[in-house]
């Protein structure tokens, strides 16, 4: 029987480099599976992670006393205040008063002049 010849990178068979694409994606999705198991065993402790701040930003915002007598605290010396704004309105704040008051002024002031002109100086 003859021996089939030592076959190098130039002559591989498709089936050859067939086999090594699936061996390279296979190890590639076992690389993302553990990656996405290890994620998983770490989720709890990184949602607790992420409650612990959350709760301790809330605490830490609420917990301020609402009158300053003097600095309790030394970390509130630095606690710069934000600046005040009048708060947004409302849409049905927003209202034509003001526009159609004057559109009223407006009118009652043509219609005055107009009589007067007519009235004296006809």
């Amino acid at each position: 029987m003859a021996k089939k010849p030592a076959r190098n990178a130039r002559n591989q068979s498709p089936i050859d480099a067939r086999q090594k694409e699936l061996e390279r994606k296979q190890a590639e999705l076992k690389a993302k599976l553990n990656h996405a198991q290890s994620i998983i065993e770490k989720a709890p402790e990184m949602k607790a992670e992420i409650q612990r701040r959350v709760q301790r930003s809330i605490f830490e915002r609420y917990s301020r006393p609402s009158r300053i007598e003097g600095p309790a605290d030394f970390r509130l010396e630095f606690v710069g205040q934000k600046a005040a704004r009048p708060p947004r309105q409302l849409r049905k704040e927003r209202s034509l008063a003001p526009f159609v008051t004057l559109l009223l002024l407006a009118a009652f002031g043509v219609v005055a002049y107009y009589a007067w002109r007519v009235m004296w100086h006809s």
